[in-house]
């Protein structure tokens, strides 16, 4: 699937690389795979993860510079709520995401609803990455990513769930 994006991005942009890559984060086995595909390529290439905020394992791992298990709580993003990094993912992950995004129910569903809009089938957790990169442009400008090629990695379609508003 990453060669193929690759290959996808190189026939639309004259031979273009992805400048970001957002990834979904449980125990962190999908970003163990996408981390060293494009760091190998270009150590330009920015890795950023999303968590839900009820369990950003990585997150407090990162911040602690260690893997830290956490208590997670409820979400509508039930693939990545995961307490503990996996320990063979943590290296790779720890030494190459640039930015560690955490997205509420609430970010996540309107993405969902805007990706159905455009006929993308997203659950979740495919729309959390969506989710992220609203974020990051809203806390920290667009910055490079407005002359960027961003790719949005989706890990799940279209399910019910039940969105909770307090």
């Amino acid at each position: 699937m990453l060669a193929e994006v690759d290959r996808q991005i190189a026939a639309a942009t004259s031979g273009g690389h992805v400048t970001h890559a957002f990834v979904s984060v449980g125990v962190g086995s999908w970003a163990h795979a996408v981390i060293p595909h494009y760091k190998s390529h270009s150590t330009s290439t920015r890795i950023m993860t999303v968590e839900p905020v009820a369990a950003p394992s990585f997150k407090e791992s990162l911040h602690c510079g260690q893997i830290t298990p956490i208590e997670t709580g409820e979400t509508i993003m039930n693939g990545m709520n995961c307490g503990t990094t996996s320990l063979i993912a943590w290296p790779e992950m720890r030494d190459g995401v640039d930015a560690a995004v955490v997205v509420d129910d609430v970010e996540a569903h309107k993405d969902v609803e805007y990706l159905q809009n455009k006929e993308i089938n997203a659950g979740p957790c495919g729309a959390a990455t969506l989710a992220a990169l609203r974020r990051l442009c809203r806390e920290d400008g667009k910055g490079d990513l407005e002359c960027g090629i961003v790719v949005l990695y989706s890990t799940e379609g279209n399910r019910e769930y039940e969105i909770l508003t307090c």
